[in-house]
C-alpha cells in the first residue's frame, strides 16, 4: 500500500454472519481491510460467490479463513461486493474499513 496516498472516501462497517453465504455490501473502493470481530467464537470465511466452510477436502470454493479479531491486510479491490462470507455459527461478524 503506497502510504502517501489520499483516498477521498472512508466507509467502515459490520456485517453479520451466518451459515448461509452472503454476500458484503455494494462499496466501491480501491483497497478493503476486513477484521473477525474479537467476540466470535469460531471462524468467519471469506471468498467468492461460492464461498464454503472449509471441510477437508481438496476444492476452490473453501474459504480464507479469519479467526476471532484476525484481519486480511489491506486488499486491492473495485467493491467490497467482489467478496462473500460464511460463517461457523450463525451471528460471527466482521467488520471492515473501506477506502476509495
Amino acid at each position: 500500500m503506497d502510504r502517501t496516498q489520499a483516498f477521498e472516501t472512508i466507509v467502515t462497517g459490520e456485517v453479520q454472519g451466518g451459515t448461509t453465504r452472503a454476500r458484503l455490501p455494494n462499496i466501491p473502493c480501491s483497497l478493503v481491510n476486513i477484521k473477525a470481530q474479537t467476540g466470535n467464537a469460531t471462524n468467519v470465511y471469506l471468498g467468492g460467490a461460492l464461498v464454503e466452510v472449509p471441510d477437508g477436502t481438496t476444492d476452490e470454493v473453501s474459504g480464507f479463513v479469519l479467526d476471532a479479531g484476525q484481519e486480511t491486510g489491506w486488499i486491492a479491490i473495485g467493491n467490497l461486493n467482489q467478496l462473500w462470507m460464511i460463517s461457523d455459527v450463525n451471528g460471527y461478524d466482521i467488520v471492515y474499513m473501506a477506502l476509495r
